[in-house]
């Protein structure tokens, strides 16, 4: 069987005007990771990146050790298929559906310095997005497109690629909760559940034959743990 590495990337600077790009833990994150990564011998026959600079440049260090060997892993292809939802476009949508008195209290910013806070409200938020109730709104992607899209890019891969191959995905929390909701058949709700639990700069395989899915590791950083630094279990 082949196997898709999907790895979330590093800590990002949540709460900050840009939120694109890893934090120094976010880097470090990504260091290990690549470290881990050739340190175990795995081979790669390909990689993927979402199009965000998080992405970017959390498979830098990896295609700096992998590419030194590999030229076609010294940089990934970027596919718009492994974006992110836009995060910041649901939040102005539940923003404009306020009927007046809804809420009227709530300021994002208050929110942004209130991590459990925000993530109660974010996460009632992508769970209304989920039930279709934003979708005529301007600038959104509706939930089953956004899941399209990524399998469209998972389904891409799988046909491009053959038996026996290895390839790595740079990508975010909700692609591969999509992955994952379709390698399991899970509901859209529980798949909103598992996204919320994916760690920064971590680790799940899928492995296809043909045109079967199947999950084999969800959600490890083990390379993480192992430099026994709490700091570095991160999800936001």
């Amino acid at each position: 069987m082949s196997e898709i590495y999907l790895f979330r990337h590093g800590q990002a600077c949540f709460g900050t005007k840009n939120y694109d790009r890893l934090s120094p833990t976010g880097v470090r994150q990504s260091e290990l990771l690549a470290k881990f990564l050739e340190g175990s011998d795995i081979h790669f026959d390909a990689v993927y990146a979402g199009r965000m600079n998080r992405h970017e440049e959390t498979a830098r260090p990896f295609c700096d050790r992998y590419g030194t060997r590999h030229c076609q892993l010294a940089r990934p292809e970027f596919t718009a298929a492994f974006d992110e939802y836009d995060s910041r476009a649901l939040l102005v949508a539940r923003k404009r559906r306020q009927t007046n008195g809804e809420e009227e209290r709530i300021r994002l910013a208050d929110l942004m310095r209130d991590t459990k806070a925000f993530q109660a409200y974010f996460a009632e938020t992508v769970t209304r997005w989920a039930e279709g109730e934003f979708d005529a709104m301007e600038g959104i992607e509706p939930y089953p497109l956004f899941c399209r899209r990524v399998m469209d890019g998972i389904d891409g891969i799988m046909e491009r690629h053959g038996n026996g191959q290895r390839i790595a995905v740079f990508t975010s929390g909700g692609p591969i909760s999509v992955a994952v909701k379709t390698a399991l058949v899970l509901s859209d709700e529980k798949a909103i559940e598992v996204s919320w639990q994916i760690m920064n700069a971590s680790l799940t395989c899928l492995k296809y034959s043909g045109q079967k899915l199947a999950l084999s590791i969800l959600n490890s950083v083990t390379h993480l743990w192992r430099e026994k630094d709490p700091s570095l279990i991160t999800y936001r």
